[in-house]
């Protein structure tokens, strides 16, 4: 069978699972908002929150990790659906609180909190705070915040995940270290209630997901003897996988269901929770670009959009431009592929953002729609690499579009800067329209 052959096959099994309704939105979307863009599928964010509520036990409690995708419109989808919000910034404290998620649900990790963060949560005692290290355990102390508290244990162990935060990990407080804890919460005024524990990210076979909240669980029993304390809540984190590419497999829920079944036992009646961004959001993104010239790459043919990995970062880190199934072509009937490259706009020599994918013959102005792109794209991004405003963001609920966050023009990346000089003359000739 040819390489084109082959390839056209993958393409058609892939596309077959994207109507043509969902088609015709997205291009609407890049008609009336321009590109590059995102949009997000507000039925599918839906449907994951809906699907983690009912496939896993009713005990476990749910938090979406904003760290994924920290736009307030999604945010505001899971707040309603009933999630819980991990965060680990001040700015995606303020996002979560904007967005009505309780005060009580709300989870504040990260290895350091600034100052703004501290002071945001003297007005948000209910809120749980993840403490990573015996120095940030001091700080806390000084504070004296009533918050309930939990200690970020490091994993002694491996890590299974793509990315990792195992036994190697800069995160979390190492079992050596719990003594050095215990004497800062006998001298202070903490409300330790329990431990988090999280060994990474896109874990995509259960028996993997299996195997780290088995660990989890273990590492916070041994934390819970050395610290002569009985835990109220132990967040065991998650990092469930979604699949990228056309050979890949969902997650089999019902196993790690299962097996949360069996750690709700063991956990003697303390509250289980799992912190989740990916699996929430990827598969509801779309990342919407636009051809603007043909060139050549590894002897194959290419083409230049108007988009690039400085809009997502998650295409850099898990070797997506080899693995990922290629976008879609909004604006073209044609059937016949072969293997096409796809470079973005940057002045770099690693922004491709896809190598050989199957796609039909490219027109400049064709309008391309990148899936599973809803985590760790522009929000986790050098987004304003060549001067570049951030994309336009808009979600669709059927044919329904909503503008979550305007497109701008090139100048607005002057908008919060200043001279240090005074200038003699103006930028007035920059101006277009």
């Amino acid at each position: 069978m040819s390489e084109v052959s082959t390839a056209q096959d993958e393409a058609t099994r892939f596309d077959a699972t994207h109507d043509d309704a969902t088609r015709e939105t997205l291009l609407q979307i890049a008609r009336q908002h321009g590109t590059p863009a995102y949009a997000f599928d507000v039925q599918r964010l839906r449907t994951q929150a809906n699907r983690l509520q009912t496939e896993l036990p009713d005990a476990i409690d749910v938090f979406y990790s904003l760290k994924a995708n920290a736009s307030l419109g999604i945010c505001d989808v899971f707040a309603d659906c009933g999630l819980g919000a991990d965060v680990a910034s001040a700015g995606e404290l303020a996002t979560a609180v904007e967005a009505g998620f309780p005060a009580s649900r709300l989870f504040v990790a990260g290895p350091c909190k600034s100052h703004e963060t501290w002071s945001m949560l003297r007005s948000l005692p209910e809120a749980i705070i993840s403490i990573d290290s015996p120095s940030e355990l001091s700080l806390l102390a000084g504070h004296a915040l009533p918050n309930p508290v939990v200690l970020r244990l490091r994993p002694g162990y491996e890590s299974c995940a793509i990315v990792a935060a195992g036994a190697g990990s800069r995160f979390g407080v190492p079992q050596d270290e719990l003594p050095q804890c215990r004497e800062i919460m006998d001298s202070g005024h903490i409300n330790l209630i329990g431990f988090h524990v999280f060994a990474g990210s896109q874990v995509l076979e259960s028996s993997g997901v299996i195997d780290h909240l088995r660990r989890g669980l273990d590492l916070s029993l041994q934390a819970s003897e050395a610290l002569r304390f009985t835990p109220e809540f132990l967040n065991l984190g998650g990092g469930f996988g979604i699949p990228y590419g056309a050979g890949e497999s969902e997650l089999d829920l019902a196993a790690v269901s299962s097996e949360l079944e069996s750690i709700i036992d063991r956990a003697g009646g303390a509250r289980v929770a799992l912190e989740l961004g990916r699996y929430l959001v990827a598969q509801a993104g779309w990342y919407l670009t636009s051809v603007l010239a043909h060139q050549t790459h590894g002897c194959r043919p290419a083409v230049v959009v108007d988009g690039g990995t400085h809009q997502r970062a998650d295409m850099c880190g898990m070797n997506l431009r080899q693995t990922a199934a290629p976008p879609l072509v909004l604006t073209t009937a044609e059937t016949m592929t072969r293997p096409t490259d796809i470079l973005g706009c940057l002045s770099l020599p690693a922004d491709v953002m896809s190598e050989a994918g199957a796609l039909p013959k490219l027109s400049v102005g064709d309008v391309l729609a990148w899936p599973t792109a809803g985590a760790y794209g522009v929000w986790a991004s050098p987004a304003v690499f060549h001067a570049t405003p951030l994309p336009a963001e808009v979600a669709f609920d059927g044919a329904s579009t909503n503008l979550m966050r305007a497109p701008k023009p090139a100048r607005s990346i002057l908008d919060d800067q200043l001279h240090i000089t005074t200038k003699s003359t103006t930028t007035d000739a920059l101006t277009v329209g």
